[in-house]
């Protein structure tokens, strides 16, 4: 696998390169280490589930928020810029996080909401414009590889983030004499995450605008048949409609997990940092060779099977994770449902982005962007009331019902479509 893995690389250019370098940086931190450790950080401080799911609500608001307007700007725009402000937005964002504990009262709950937001939107731009840039970057017959070495960095870097995130406040906590019940050693470990953010946003300066390419036709599944002369911007529209809705519950049950996994291990079932941040590790790391083999299976399924095949294993991975009170069980529902999320991103991406011409993939990738961050949100908000009246049971069956209906919506859609292409040719 790694020869396979080395040969591909070759076959992107050095610009390719330094994208999955940008993205490796930045997923170390702000998907792995502070995935982690920001729950239990806000723990320490003596803050509940309530702010606790204020400030993740915030953050990947945020993300959803800024995925539109960087999709927008960077279909009229250049993605390389936004991608290097993305990158600046992320390193302030990690410069404040640890600066946030010295605030009086009052401040301070602004200033542990405002440094994740800046980096989960910075994020946003890096992400959202990096798919159209990837797409356009590598050659057509690569593109599926290429999304699934991005989905494979990500799910590397944040699997390097989880275990430093798990192993480095013990380590400090044991210099300085401290104990892992106090705040100190997650906020010096937030400080020394800046360095890995600063290169990242020094490699991101480095990116070249890409030349520009003519624009192709729209797909045939957006283009109107009867009538050369009849616009087909309002089928994109209601296209990317579609998509927007059907990721916006497809990601709900891999959201619901992720943010709530560290506080579940923690307060119900009394888990240890490291372990925590062990299992948050394997996680990401079974993403690795989930996305990695994804274009295999691409190639064999198509990308509609293996969708709606990594949507429902996700799903049901959750089941143990809500029904069985065990951090073994809910260990493997939470690496099923990150692995999955792999497969299911490199998969759906794709397909997505070749449904509409370039000028309007960055548009698509935003709005996908959006949906996901939305997601994440109202089930980070959500997660934190229905805890305080519920069950983590509640919670992580609800994700799994969510995931679910968006997988019947995605299929559904399917259905419509193909049903259309074949009466059109009637019409």
């Amino acid at each position: 696998m790694l020869g396979r893995i080395l040969s591909l690389y070759r076959a992107f250019n050095a610009q390719a390169r330094l994208f999955f370098a940008v993205i490796v940086g930045l997923t170390f931190v702000a998907d792995g280490l502070v995935s982690v450790l920001l729950n239990l950080y806000l723990l320490r401080l003596g803050y509940g589930t309530e702010f606790i799911g204020l400030v993740n609500a915030v953050g990947l608001l945020t993300f959803g928020l800024a995925s539109l307007p960087a999709g927008i700007l960077g279909s009229r725009l250049s993605p390389t810029a936004l991608m290097k402000f993305g990158a600046i937005l992320c390193l302030i964002g990690g410069i404040l996080l640890p600066m946030a504990e010295w605030l009086p009262p009052g401040w301070r709950e602004l200033g542990l909401v405002l440094p994740p937001a800046l980096m989960f939107g910075g994020f946003a731009f890096v992400f959202v414009n990096g798919a159209p840039f990837l797409i356009n970057v590598v050659d057509v017959a690569y593109k599926h590889q290429a999304f699934a070495l991005k989905a494979a960095h990500w799910s590397l870097a944040g699997f390097a983030g989880s275990l430093v995130g798990g192993l480095l406040p013990g380590a400090v906590a044991g210099m300085y004499g401290w104990t892992l019940g106090d705040p100190e050693p997650y906020r010096i470990t937030f400080a020394l995450a800046t360095v890995v953010l600063a290169l990242s946003a020094a490699l991101a300066l480095r990116i070249r605008p890409l030349p520009r390419k003519a624009a192709p036709e729209p797909s045939d599944d957006v283009t109107e048949r009867n009538g050369a002369g009849k616009s087909w911007v309002a089928p994109i529209l209601m296209l990317i409609v579609i998509m927007t809705v059907i990721r916006l519950f497809q990601v709900a049950g891999s959201a619901t997990a992720m943010v709530y996994f560290n506080v579940y291990m923690d307060q119900q079932l009394a888990v240890s940092t490291a372990l925590i941040g062990a299992m948050a590790a394997i996680g990401r790391l079974t993403g690795v060779p989930s996305a990695l083999l994804t274009p295999w299976l691409v190639q064999r399924w198509g990308n509609i099977r293996v969708v709606i095949g990594a949507s429902i294993v996700a799903t049901l991975c959750l089941i143990p994770m809500a029904l069985v009170e065990h951090w073994l069980a809910a260990s493997f529902g939470y690496i099923g449902a990150i692995s999955m999320m792999s497969a299911r991103y490199t998969a759906f991406i794709v397909y997505i982005l070749d449904l509409v011409p370039r000028s309007w993939q960055a548009l698509m990738a935003g709005t996908g962007e959006a949906a996901a961050g939305m997601s994440f949100a109202m089930m980070a908000l959500g997660g934190g009331f229905i805890l305080s009246a519920f069950a983590f049971r509640d919670l992580f069956l609800l994700g799994a019902f969510l995931t679910l209906i968006g997988t019947a919506l995605f299929w559904l859609y399917i259905l419509v479509s193909k049903r259309k292409r074949k009466l059109k040719p009637a019409l």
